[in-house]
């Protein structure tokens, strides 16, 4: 771990980061190692409004979003990027524009560590 320059992680909504891998990008901050998360979406389209319901699907990006600053917090993350994409739509997204926005953040940032999910093997 120690020998680390940079972790970027890429995930498509607020909390994605909270349950896949928060403890070791904790664990990344601790050591000195700085991380840049790409957030692409702000859940918008969220399923879970609750019982009885506490959001509804206008107020659900702000909680949503004001969730993932706490989180940010939290965990250390200091470089929190939101990419403005819609929820549900990224897969529409034209490809070409989705490969230069990574390429352009593995670019800007230099990591030596990626962390998402794996294509085909999550959810999302």
């Amino acid at each position: 771990m120690k020998d680390e320059r940079h972790v970027l992680m890429i995930f498509p909504h607020p909390d994605d980061e909270t349950f896949s891998s928060a403890g070791t990008i904790a664990s990344y901050i601790d050591n000195g190692i700085p991380v840049t998360y790409a957030c692409l979406t702000l859940g918008q389209m969220g399923r879970n409004l609750g019982n009885p319901p506490f959001a509804t699907r206008e107020s659900l990006p702000d909680i949503r979003e004001r969730e993932l600053e706490e989180a940010m917090k939290i965990i250390g993350i200091t470089d929190l990027r939101k990419m403005g994409l819609r929820d549900k739509t990224v897969e529409f997204e034209p490809h070409e524009q989705m490969d230069d926005m990574v390429k352009n953040l593995i670019e800007e940032t230099n990591p030596s560590v990626i962390i998402s999910f794996y294509p085909k093997f999550a959810v999302h």
